[in-house]
């Protein structure tokens, strides 16, 4: 039996206010699996308060280097394709700095 491949959308945004916004825009099209910290702190800000890690600590560790003082939003995604596509695109449409999908 196959193991159901768990993926994430990542958004690394300037300020609270920017992951706020696109945040909201996810939520107002149906998608609330969102997991939110700083980067610099790593401390989670769960919506719906689930302690799933963040990210793995070689990811976070490539963040905090990359991008030592901002916020990240992760988005778990349930697997269609269709909600791929929508989470990518409002992120790549928002103030993000970078998105990634990531395999987990």
């Amino acid at each position: 039996m196959s193991e159901a491949r768990r993926r994430a959308a990542i958004g690394i945004f300037a300020t609270s206010a920017d992951l706020d916004a696109v945040t909201l825009q996810l939520h107002n099209q149906g998608i609330d699996r969102c997991v939110s910290f700083a980067v610099d702190l790593g401390a989670i800000e769960t919506e719906q308060g689930r302690g799933n890690p963040p990210l793995s600590s070689a990811m976070l560790g490539d963040l905090r280097a990359r991008f030592p003082h901002t916020v990240v939003l992760r988005v778990d995604l349930s697997g269609a394709a269709k909600e791929e596509d929508l989470v990518a695109r409002t992120l790549l449409g928002s103030a993000a700095q970078s998105v990634q999908l990531h395999d987990l």
